[in-house]
């Protein structure tokens, strides 16, 4: 309540007719305790609403029960669904998670680094922003706590990593298409200079190329960043004398981008194109047609980092070279896409 006086531990040790030293001892589990005193202890501390002062008792410790959560962009879907998972599971674990959201900004990540540090958290998990922000590598490699990178690598650090086979995530999405019958297909993408995005392109021009087929340059739309940026470059390709049959988007925003730029033509998919996306959106089973998607095992990802991080807290993880965990996409199959229209 606001304004309310906190109860101390003094009067805990009053009302339970014991000593503060007693009180602190069956409460922080630091000393032998009767079970009758702990249960009157205990009794008295919830009577009046007391609870140990989490700093103080970190102090003594050298624990918080806190853990930092860093996330490039709160806004895409997919790592809103992570920090759902890792929340849930952390919380199991008896642990608190501080969120900060770095908005793609690199100044912002940094800031939030501080402010985490600061806080005295047990470990950190990191989704990294795209641009590095001055001494980045070094000051990740000198945490104190332990580190583990989700979904995103940063070359040069050497830290535990759970991420996707990306490259399998593209290959996955262009051996469905190419299975359906398609030849002339493009694909909506971010930077190649990105990690992610460029073994993403790779997956899907080695899965085409086992086909026979050569993905046209012209088809390729780079440096998608955004949905907007999406958005237009779906329309260049839509506008092309001969559009593609089938378009990937490589990532959630992209999606969203590709979605409204087939609306905006008022093209049918599958019957006029189909659409295929890396990464769920809430909506694509349930919208119609459903969404293709090649989808991230977001459950799977969040217990590895959690059980990761945690093992590294714990002491139980072999000490030497980072570990890495990759894990497998898979491919849903909705209404999205078919075999590709018969040309007049």
């Amino acid at each position: 309540m606001s304004g309310a006086v906190l109860p101390t531990i003094r009067e805990v040790a009053r009302l339970a007719g014991v000593s503060v030293a007693t009180v602190s001892k069956a409460l922080n589990d630091s000393g032998k305790v009767s079970e009758a005193l702990r249960e009157r202890v205990d009794t008295a501390a919830r009577t009046l609403g007391y609870a140990p002062h989490a700093s103080a008792r970190s102090l003594r410790s050298g624990a918080t029960r806190i853990l930092g959560l860093l996330v490039a962009d709160i806004t895409n879907p997919f790592f809103l669904k992570l920090v759902e998972h890792i929340e849930q599971l952390a919380s199991a674990a008896g642990y608190s998670v501080i969120l900060c959201n770095s908005s793609e900004d690199a100044e912002r990540e940094e800031r939030h680094l501080g402010m985490l540090l600061s806080q005295r958290v047990d470990g950190i998990l990191l989704i990294p922003v795209r641009d590095s922000w001055r001494g980045r590598i070094g000051a990740l490699a000198r945490l104190p706590q332990p580190l583990v990178l989700v979904d995103r690598m940063l070359d040069g650090l050497e830290a535990d990593s759970v991420t996707i086979d990306n490259r399998m995530a593209g290959y996955l999405a262009g051996e469905h298409l190419l299975r359906l019958g398609h030849r002339h297909v493009a694909i909506v993408m971010g930077s190649p200079e990105h990690p992610i995005a460029r073994h993403r392109l790779d997956g899907f021009r080695e899965a085409l190329a086992t086909g026979g087929i050569a993905l046209d340059e012209q088809l390729i739309a780079r440096n998608c960043f955004n949905e907007e940026a999406a958005y237009r470059a779906v329309l260049a390709l839509l506008d092309r004398a001969e559009r593609p049959t089938a378009i990937l988007a490589t990532n959630n925003h992209l999606t969203l981008g590709l979605l409204r730029a087939v609306t905006d033509r008022a093209l049918a998919m599958p019957d006029a194109l189909s659409v295929i996306a890396v990464d769920d959106l809430p909506f694509s089973a349930i919208m119609r047609p459903g969404l293709t998607v090649v989808m991230q095992p977001s459950a799977a990802i969040a217990e590895a980092a959690i059980s990761g991080l945690l093992d590294r807290i714990g002491g139980r993880a072999p000490e030497g070279s980072a570990r890495a965990v990759v894990l497998e996409p898979r491919l849903a199959v909705r209404g999205s896409t078919a075999a590709p229209p018969r040309r007049a």
